[in-house]
């Protein structure tokens, strides 16, 4: 490789660099729109002011607002994912200690996220990246794997089968309309629907392992 050419891909790599770093500061911002005033209240004019970006460049890496709000969905679960599987990952946990801690730091995410939950982005999106939702598929059935081995959970589940019904509940909530003016929060349902799902596939000796889990509150 000649200077020159080290020199121009040094400096690709370097604008490369850059323009991710804008990526995200755009979706930062995209993010914070949302949570405060859901999807509705996104607009391409107020992701680049809170970005400190021009219009022109929000275009430049987003076809339009519904792309920045599937984008601004993906880069969030795809974050959570992360916080998750570090717990996931713990190794000096017990099982049940780990599920819980998993549950209760999901649920704090989903609340911290605000309306995150609102709109066309989240699991059930059309255009949430295959791969997270692969990812997150693949998490679920970790844990639903794990839970058979473990006792908790009856075998007569299949596992595949299990976790497609809860990626459904979860990825359900982001269609759910109509909550506006109802004392509850989607964050709300999808407890009460882990609840009634999970209660009805422990084992008896699950059932005592998950007495005071989060799941049952």
């Amino acid at each position: 490789m000649t200077h020159i050419t080290h020199h121009a891909s040094k400096m690709c790599r370097i604008g490369l660099a850059m323009a991710d770093m804008t990526k995200d500061r755009i979706l930062e911002a995209a993010t914070a729109i949302i949570r405060d005033a859901g999807p509705e209240g996104l607009t391409v004019e107020a992701a680049a002011d809170m970005a400190g970006v021009s219009r022109k460049t929000v275009y430049n890496h987003f076809d339009g607002k519904f792309a920045l709000i599937d984008g601004a969905a993906a880069a969030w679960t795809s974050r959570t994912l992360v916080l998750l599987q570090q717990i996931a990952d713990d190794g000096s946990l017990p099982f049940v200690e780990k599920l819980n801690a998993i549950v209760e730091r999901g649920y704090a995410e989903l609340r911290n996220g605000g309306r995150m939950l609102g709109g066309k982005g989240g699991a059930a999106g059309p255009g949430f990246p295959k791969s997270l939702k692969a990812t997150f598929r693949g998490f679920i059935e970790s844990i639903v794997s794990d839970a058979v081995d473990e006792g908790i959970v009856r075998r007569e589940f299949d596992v595949p089968r299990l976790t497609f019904a809860i990626v459904n509940i979860v990825g359900g909530l982001t269609v759910l309309d109509g909550l506006e003016d109802e004392p509850f929060s989607k964050v709300d349902i999808l407890k009460d629907s882990l609840k009634a799902l999970v209660g009805g596939i422990l084992t008896p000796e699950g059932a005592l392992a998950m007495r005071g889990s989060p799941l049952f509150e």
